[in-house]
């Protein structure tokens, strides 16, 4: 397995900090693995050597203004979450197509990264997806306590934040990679409204792609995330009218461990079981 530092343009030119994971043998297929929202990609650096390690090519990669893909000065950034969709995962796919035409294309996506999935209009030449832990994400939806957490962030954080430092320094109190401006803004607007993101879809999002994608959809939904839960998970998945979709509830008990909340499906520790079950139907 050989793991590679590259470059890649998003759809504008924007240079996007990626790393390929490639197989010593032949690729069984090629995964594009889309983050989560201000998670960096290194969070899942040994999912993506696992699936390299039993035969598939795999890439990871950071959105414009997050971690290896941020300028220098945050403050400087313009990035949007909706950048993320249009330029960057399409951009990053537009490589993928062009540099491993033959292979079968896979995206593994986490949390807001199966989101933005609406907004490639390369979608047609995804042959499957899995969905991990996405969903909306209007914070009334969100399980207890934990809802009152993201309360806090719209509402008094990120005000506050954006005009002390410009941008949002979540890593000061511990909330993964700082955020850009517009990044911030965007998501507090969808985040704050009960339809999340579907007000805007005539409007900054327009073109949407959900009711074009008839890609199969796997969604994976862990019991105790109260982030993605059963009621945010389905909100997203209602989008899709035109893919075949299949759900699978992850209880943590049955893995042997008390949580595993919203990340915690890239621990190590599930490398011989949720992994490994999720790799065995990427061969399907």
């Amino acid at each position: 397995m050989k793991i590679e530092k590259i470059q890649i343009p998003a759809r504008d030119g924007y240079m996007l900090s990626a790393n390929l994971y490639t197989s010593m043998e032949v690729s069984k297929g090629f995964v594009q693995i889309h983050c989560g929202t201000g998670i960096p990609q290194k969070l899942y650096s040994n999912f993506a050597s696992f699936l390299a390690e039993n035969g598939f090519t795999a890439l990871t990669f950071d959105y414009r203004g997050i971690a290896e893909s941020a300028p220098r000065f945050l403050k400087d950034s313009d990035a949007k979450i909706s950048d993320w969709g249009r330029l960057d995962m399409s951009g990053v796919f537009d490589w993928v197509l062009s540099n491993f035409p033959n292979q079968k294309k896979i995206i593994a996506a986490h949390s807001m990264g199966g989101q933005m999935i609406g907004l490639m209009d390369n979608h047609k030449e995804i042959d499957q997806l899995f969905f991990i832990a996405s969903s909306t994400g209007y914070w009334r939806d969100m399980s207890n306590p934990y809802k009152w957490l993201p309360a806090f962030y719209w509402y008094f954080m990120i005000p506050i934040h954006i005009k002390l430092f410009g941008y949002v320094n979540a890593m000061k109190v511990k909330q993964g990679e700082n955020l850009p401006k517009g990044v911030a803004l965007e998501w507090r607007k969808w985040c704050t409204n009960p339809d999340y993101f579907e007000p805007e879809f005539e409007k900054t999002l327009n073109p949407v792609f959900f009711d074009q994608i008839t890609t199969p959809i796997k969604s994976i939904q862990i019991q105790d995330d109260p982030l993605a839960n059963k009621t945010t998970a389905n909100k997203l998945l209602k989008y899709f009218k035109n893919s075949k979709i299949e759900i699978e509830e992850i209880n943590p008990k049955n893995y042997g461990v008390e949580k595993i909340g919203h990340t915690g499906f890239f621990s190590r520790k599930f490398k011989n079981s949720l992994w490994m079950k999720i790799m065995n139907e990427m061969h399907e």
